[in-house]
């Protein structure tokens, strides 16, 4: 019985690493990336630069924030364009599930 156990589990494990290629990575990114820039506006949002104390060397929360709103943009156009590229209906499941353009392609050749 132990074996079945083994055996179902190395199953298991191959189903997720093909499923990885079954995906639509660009329309994953894009819901990962999409949610990051929610992380990062709830960061930014919670701290008050009025309460920050700039006059401590030691305190690098200004420098942090910083970082993070000079790469806003980039990240912000990152996604606008996997949202193009994937095609995003705001349905992650259905988006993510969705082969891939290319695949698409193969299967028409068969």
């Amino acid at each position: 019985m132990e074996d079945i156990d083994i055996l179902k589990t190395k199953i298991d494990d191959l189903e997720k690493k093909i499923m990885l290629y079954e995906q639509n990575g660009a329309a994953k990114l894009y819901y990962s990336l999409n949610r990051k820039q929610n992380e990062m506006a709830d960061l930014m949002n919670s701290t008050s630069l009025k309460n920050l104390d700039i006059s401590d060397a030691k305190d690098k929360t200004f420098e942090r924030l910083k970082t993070i709103w000079n790469d806003a943009s980039e990240l912000a156009t990152a996604v606008k364009i996997l949202g193009d590229i994937a095609k995003i209906t705001n349905d992650e499941e259905k988006d993510v599930a969705k082969k891939p353009f290319v695949d698409t392609i193969a299967d028409k050749r068969d």
